[in-house]
């Protein structure tokens, strides 16, 4: 995922300018919540959907593109999707983000893993409600939930440092713990061992879901 700015030649839309349109201005404080530049340089999370979501500035060489990484950590469906945005643009009043955006795709074999991009185009609107609080929808279940238009209206907070920790111990976890015992209790094995087996490979996949989450290029 190194090269994600060659490879799929992701749009280079600037943060703090959302993509080229003009930062609406500081909101007056009798005045409806508005965008501000360093709201997208934050993360989004919701403790009721058991998600979370923020945009990240990816680079390449001398090339500089943004993604959109949604972590579901929704118990045993948990997964970490990477969107790349085509477009980003403020409403009139600035209070609704529209992101139009492409989900990425991988694949294995022979254990080689490539990276494309997918052809179905998604859109998502995020709205400001307050300083801290936005909404936005969640489409689709299990392990195919993303961000769009349409489904379920949830209210994400918004907070500077990465929920992916937390959120993965206290969702992801304890589900795949219960998962995975129940998988090989009943076998002849030890209570002991089969607690040991589930432990490993709970924590296992909960550290990897923080690793995605937490991109680092």
């Amino acid at each position: 995922m190194k090269r994600l700015v060659v490879k799929l030649g992701l749009v280079g839309l600037a943060l703090g300018t959302f993509g080229g349109v003009l930062s609406p201005t500081v909101a007056s404080a009798k005045s409806k919540p508005t965008f501000t530049k360093t709201d997208l340089k934050r993360y989004y999370k919701s403790a009721k959907s058991k998600s979370a979501f923020y945009f990240k500035t990816v680079k390449s060489g001398k090339k500089t593109g943004t993604i959109l990484i949604l972590g579901d950590f929704n118990g045993t469906s948990a997964n970490v999707k990477y969107g790349v945005p085509s477009s980003m643009k403020i409403s009139k009043n600035g209070r609704t983000l529209t992101t139009k955006y492409k989900l990425m795709q991988f694949k294995t074999k022979n254990g080689k893993t490539t990276t494309s991009l997918g052809k179905t185009n998604y859109t998502f609107k995020l709205t400001k409600k307050s300083a801290s609080k936005f909404s936005t929808k969640l489409s689709g279940n299990k392990t195919n939930r993303r961000l769009a238009t349409s489904g379920k209206t949830y209210t994400y907070s918004k907070v500077k440092a990465s929920p992916a920790g937390s959120y993965s111990k206290k969702y992801v976890k304890p589900a795949m713990v219960k998962q995975q015992t129940k998988k090989y209790e009943g076998i002849g094995l030890a209570d002991a061992q089969v607690k040991k087996i589930a432990t490993t490979y709970a924590t296992t996949l909960s550290n990897t879901m923080v690793k995605n989450f937490n991109y680092k290029n």
